[in-house]
């Protein structure tokens, strides 16, 4: 009966020795894994775009940035604990690796920004998604950096690294116009883009008080699409015979945006008899005396004011003799 009790009482030492180690075993591990960092999603801006390319002053735009999640694939991680004597266990922790984007924005300062996200999606691994973002640029040429912030979380709430990321946007340019020939038949005028991206549905307006002069019904010339850096030449008929003073301007599109150029004031010449009436007008002055015209047409106007003159004496004369024949006749009377 002895025997027997000291077997089984060895038997439960054994067992219980075997499943005390199997439990520090399966502490140390799981204690590991508590040391070693969990994997976290890793999103960055992958890329962005402005449209228009480059913004003019005051010019609204879009910029578009695009996030990828560069963790590829979920993570799996597989432990599995063995013991001479006893049964195998297997520990497998599974990390999805998407990125939770819980808020992203522009910070405004020169620009005026439109939008902002909170709780935008999420982004799975080796994937992207695209935050649009409207955006007005100052009436200031210069290059602006535009900073762009996310927060980002993993699926279980847990914070990962957020995104701080400058965009250079660059504000400049605008369109010219300069004449560039002008005479009594046409004025041709040289539309010139200054900008930094190409502009559209470009024409030149003539803004004339004096519109019957130029031969075109709508007062304006389609010119269509200009590159950057490149020019156009706008041609405008002239009558004949008719003096214009015009003021021209170009009217395009930037994106979506609509501008007009600077504004050019052309005096179109007239032409050579015109300029030969204007002559004779000028010459002629501006008051005439009246004048008697002699039986022979030819007394010097200088003879005039002699001949008057001696009129005036012959009457003087005639008036004192009259008067002394009348002192002589009232004398005999009184005698």
């Amino acid at each position: 009966m002895k025997g027997v009790f000291f077997c089984v009482l060895s038997l439960l030492v054994l067992l219980t020795s075997a499943n005390t180690v199997f439990a520090g075993d399966v502490e140390d591990l799981l204690s590991k894994c508590e040391i070693a960092p969990d994997p976290k999603p890793s999103a960055m801006v992958y890329e962005y775009e402005l449209s228009p390319e480059t913004l003019m002053p005051g010019d609204v735009g879009v910029l578009t940035i695009t996030l990828k999640n560069m963790q590829d694939k979920p993570i799996e991680k597989d432990m599995k604990l063995s013991k001479p004597y006893v049964a195998s266990v297997d520990a497998e922790t599974r990390f999805t690796m998407d990125a939770y984007i819980k808020e992203a924005h522009i910070v405004a300062r020169a620009f005026e920004v439109e939008n902002r996200y909170t709780a935008a999606g999420v982004i799975g691994p080796n994937e992207k998604i695209k935050l649009p973002f409207k955006i007005t640029a100052p009436l200031k040429d210069g290059i602006y950096m535009l900073k762009f912030i996310a927060d980002i979380e993993d699926m279980a709430g847990k914070g990962s690294k957020g995104i701080n990321y400058f965009v250079p946007v660059v504000v400049s340019g605008t369109v010219n116009i300069l004449p560039q020939e002008v005479s009594e038949n046409e004025v041709r005028l040289e539309v010139i883009n200054e900008g930094l991206s190409d502009v559209t549905c470009v024409y030149v307006v003539a803004v004339v008080t004096n519109a019957e002069g130029i031969e075109s019904p709508s007062e304006s010339r389609y010119l269509g699409n200009i590159k950057s850096g490149e020019s156009a030449i706008a041609t405008f008929e002239v009558n004949k015979g008719e003096v214009n003073k015009a003021v021209f301007k170009a009217v395009f599109k930037h994106g979506i945006n609509k501008h007009e150029s600077n504004q050019v004031c052309v005096i179109i010449p007239s032409s050579g008899e015109e300029r030969g009436k204007m002559e004779t007008i000028l010459k002629e002055p501006s008051f005439s005396t009246p004048t008697h015209a002699s039986s022979s047409g030819s007394t010097p106007p200088l003879r005039i004011p002699g001949f008057v003159a001696a009129i005036a004496f012959a009457g003087l004369l005639v008036v004192t003799l009259a008067l002394a024949r009348g002192r002589r006749r009232g004398g005999t009377g009184e005698e």
